[in-house]
């Protein structure tokens, strides 16, 4: 699949199944996408969150993401925007429901990956969002993200 040929909209339905399948636990369709050496960054501390942190390689991401699924349920995952700087660089924007498993409190977030490319490739992802939000979720506390 060359993501250069295809148009904008057909990039946005991709991602948002890509996400969707994520949020239900399905990584393997998200990591197809990723070169095998590649980086996953969710900014944080892991002493808070135990998914924070760099990772790399398809192995290290599939754990990380197993790790935040342990802890979290992704109620709802919409992604907003994909902006494409093909072949080099990507932005979405994105909103998520999120609930912690063992106190129950759900939260609404926003967030930003920005994804670097090489080949077609995912090579380097980093994701921004409240990450003391979530930690604090742990404790039992809710909170509003745009405090």
């Amino acid at each position: 699949m060359n993501l250069e040929d295809l148009t904008p909209e057909q990039r946005l339905a991709i991602v948002r199944e890509i996400y969707a399948k994520r949020a239900r636990g399905d990584n393997e369709p998200g990591l197809f996408f990723f070169h095998d050496n590649a980086t996953y960054r969710l900014l944080g501390s892991r002493a808070l969150i135990p998914a924070a942190g760099v990772r790399v390689g398809k192995d290290e991401i599939r754990q990380a993401w197993r790790a935040f699924d342990i802890d979290f349920e992704i109620v709802n995952f919409v992604v907003e925007d994909f902006v494409v700087d093909m072949p080099r660089t990507s932005y979405m924007s994105w909103q998520m429901t999120l609930r912690h498993r063992g106190t129950g409190v759900v939260v609404e977030l926003e967030g930003v990956d920005r994804l670097k490319w090489r080949d077609f490739k995912i090579i380097d992802w980093t994701r921004y969002f409240d990450t003391a939000l979530v930690a604090a979720l742990r404790q039992g506390e809710e909170g509003d993200p745009n405090a």
